[in-house]
Formats: C-alpha cells, sequence, structure tokens
C-alpha cells in the first residue's frame, strides 16, 4: 500500500490544524465587539499581508506540484498513467461545468440570500503591505506540466531526484503556510463580524449549502453507478464501505490526512488492490469532486449577492478549463482548494478582493462537507478506474 510519508511534526499540525480554525472563528465571532478598533485593524493588515505573501508564493507552488505530480505519474506504465490521467481531467471538467447549470440556476432563483449590506464602516488595515506577483499563475500551471514531462521524457531518473527535493521544499512551505492560515482566517472573520457581515453569511448561505449537499448526494451516487456499471446494488455495497473514509474526512478537513483510510475502504471495493492504492495515492489531492461542486456553485451565489452578471457559458468554460488545471496544485491543507482558485476567480468570473475574501471564510465553514464529497469522489475514481481496467489490458499492470 502507497500511503504519504508525512513528518510527525507535520501531521500534528495538520490534524489539530480544523479544530483550530473553528475555535478561531467562533472566538472572533463573539470576542470582536470587546477587541480595541485599532487592534482589529492591525490583525486584519497582518491577514492581508499574509494573503499576500501566499498569492506571491502560489506561482511557485503551482509549478512545483504540477512538476511533481507529472513526474510521480509518469512512473506508472504507460497505459495506466493515460488511463488516470484522462479520466481525471475529463471528471473534473464535466462535474465542474455541470455545477455551472446547478450554480445558474441558484442565480436564476430566489434563494433570499437578501441585499448586499450597507456596512456602517469598513474596517481599514492598519497598514497595507502588499507583495507583487513575480509570475502569473497561468504561465505557472503551463510551465509545470510541460516541465515536468519534458524532462521526463529527456531523463526520468534525474527527473524523480528532482522532484524529491522539490517535493520537499513544498512540503516545508505548506507547513508554514499552516501555521500562517489560523492568523488569515482570523482577519477575515473579523473584518466579516466587524462590519456587521458574518451573520449574514452563516444565515443565507446555510441554504448554499443544502444545494451543495443535495447536489453532491446526487452527483456521488450517479459516479458510483456509473462505476459499478449500473448496479444499484454495488454501488450501495461501495458507499457503505466508504462510510468510514467519509466519516475521517469530515473531521479531518484532509483528503490527505484521510488517504490511508479512503484507500483501506477502497480495496473493499475493487477487484485489483495495489491499483486502487495507487489510484488513491496519485489522485488525492487533485481529483477533487466537492470542490469541483462547491465552489462554482458558491461563485454563483456571490455573483448574485453582489449584483453581478451571471457570466456567460463561453467565459465559464474558460474558467472551468483553468479551474481543471488549477486542480493539480491544490494545496494539501484544509481550505487550501479555495486559495489555489483565488486568482482563477478574479480574473475569469470578475471577482473582487471583497468577494474573495468572503468565498474564503465561506468555504471554511463548508470545508468538512466539501472534503467529505471529495474523499467519496477519490473511492469513486479509483473504483471506475479498477472497472475500465480490462478495457486497456491493464489486468497485469499496476
Amino acid at each position: 500500500m502507497l500511503f504519504f510519508k508525512n513528518r510527525e511534526m507535520d501531521c500534528m499540525v495538520l490534524k489539530r490544524l480544523p479544530s483550530i480554525l473553528i475555535i478561531i472563528i467562533i472566538a472572533s465571532a463573539f470576542l470582536h465587539p470587546i477587541i480595541p478598533y485599532d487592534t482589529k485593524r492591525m490583525i486584519y493588515a497582518i491577514s492581508l499581508t499574509i494573503k499576500s505573501a501566499v498569492l506571491f508564493l502560489l506561482p511557485f507552488l503551482i509549478f512545483g506540484l504540477l512538476f511533481k505530480t507529472f513526474v510521480r505519474l509518469s512512473h506508472q506504465a504507460a497505459h495506466i498513467f493515460f488511463l488516470i490521467f484522462g479520466c481525471l481531467c475529463v471528471s473534473n471538467f464535466l462535474n465542474t461545468f455541470l455545477s455551472h447549470y446547478v450554480g445558474s440556476l441558484l442565480y436564476h432563483v430566489d434563494f433570499s440570500l437578501g441585499n448586499k449590506l450597507e456596512c456602517s464602516a469598513s474596517l481599514e488595515p492598519y497598514f497595507l503591505f502588499l507583495i507583487p506577483s513575480l509570475i502569473k499563475n497561468d504561465f505557472a500551471l503551463l510551465g509545470g506540466v510541460v516541465v515536468g514531462l519534458g524532462m521526463v521524457i529527456y531523463n526520468r531518473a534525474y527527473a524523480l531526484k528532482i522532484s524529491q527535493k522539490v517535493n520537499f521544499i513544498i512540503e516545508k512551505l505548506f507547513s508554514v503556510i499552516s501555521f500562517l492560515t489560523p492568523l488569515f482566517i482570523v482577519g477575515l472573520v473579523i473584518k466579516c463580524a466587524s462590519e456587521g457581515n458574518l451573520l449574514i453569511i452563516f444565515k443565507n448561505y446555510l441554504q448554499v449549502l443544502l444545494v451543495i449537499i443535495t447536489y453532491g448526494i446526487v452527483y456521488t451516487f450517479i459516479f458510483y453507478l456509473v462505476a459499478n456499471k449500473f448496479s444499484i446494488q454495488e454501488s450501495v455495497f461501495c458507499l457503505r464501505n466508504m462510510f468510514p473514509a467519509w466519516l475521517t474526512a469530515m473531521g479531518t478537513m484532509s483528503s490527505a490526512l484521510t488517504m490511508p483510510v479512503t484507500i483501506l475502504s477502497t480495496e473493499k471495493n475493487v477487484t485489483r488492490k495495489e491499483l486502487a492504492g495507487s489510484v488513491v495515492s496519485a489522485t488525492v489531492n487533485i481529483h477533487l469532486l466537492g470542490d469541483c461542486i462547491a465552489i462554482p456553485i458558491i461563485s454563483y451565489a456571490i455573483l448574485k449577492y453582489y449584483g453581478i452578471a451571471e457570466p456567460s457559458l463561453g467565459s465559464y468554460l474558460v474558467f472551468a478549463l483553468f479551474f481543471v488545471i488549477a486542480k493539480f496544485s491544490v494545496a494539501a491543507i484544509p481550505a487550501g482548494g479555495i486559495i489555489v482558485m483565488v486568482p482563477i476567480l478574479e480574473k475569469y468570473l470578475n471577482f473582487t478582493p471583497e468577494m474573495s475574501t468572503l468565498i474564503v471564510a465561506i468555504y471554511v465553514v463548508f470545508d468538512p462537507i466539501i472534503t467529505g464529497f471529495n474523499v467519496l469522489g477519490n473511492g469513486a475514481f479509483a473504483k471506475l478506474i479498477d472497472t475500465l481496467a480490462p478495457f486497456f489490458s491493464l489486468r497485469k499492470r499496476v
């Protein structure tokens, strides 16, 4: 079985991070009235500085993650590489594309989201320190793919050696981001609470959460139906076996930390257990069913909330394309799925910094549900590969 070998310290941080985030959100929401105004401004300024630093590092992280992923996948047999990669892109794109129609329906139906609050006083940061981006995320996305595949073709052994060093650097950067995430989140929560927006987030967007859960259940079950050749009995059996992984994901808010349980649960559903471990470990952070469902739907709700026109189908297709590519670079930390997507939302869906702040806050609140769907999707994807394997002469290949 293939498992992530996280350092003990990093595992402890990641395991405690969801609980820390929940405590911080609740404490910030209830204690913000007694926090001095200048202290709020200072906390918010630090939060914006952290955000700026993460966005500065993001292109390098995206490049490194994509490079590492493609080098890693290339060590699979050629047949399984193209099968996994092809199905991965199709699954993520189809899921993201179909979520457009759910989001569009939500946009046109009155869900009583209310009008945008007019704040009596907007919380301004005590200082503003912004780090300019050196590389565009688009270039980092395409560069990671091209350089990764190119280096594998040129010298696979050397590419693997470089990818191990890149992976070490990325893990260290993610550890730093994990430590900074609580402070980043507390600034956003205090800003929303101070301006009176926090209550409306919890009150109004719970309706959006119900839409996400309903659609997620339907889509996930259909996914398992397809993977099990439309056998309802087998699909229910597979979902029952995935229950421990789903429950673990809800608690950890991390697909990576849940991966050992996901593999054990998936092995009960497939005929090639070694293939299940390989597929889950290779795609745990890049096949994200929950993100592909939740982020577009929440985005449409926010567009409606701010009175911004619904994007055209053509614009959304471009967004979906870069959305799917960016999935190869999602950070393996709670709320990592939305941090990578912020620049794409701002560029292709016309999100403002204020809207980006709002979607990050909503995503953090919904993260347990989203991660649960991600893990169920990982199990369904592994089952799908197991079902398709005989048609690609993979009976003896892993």
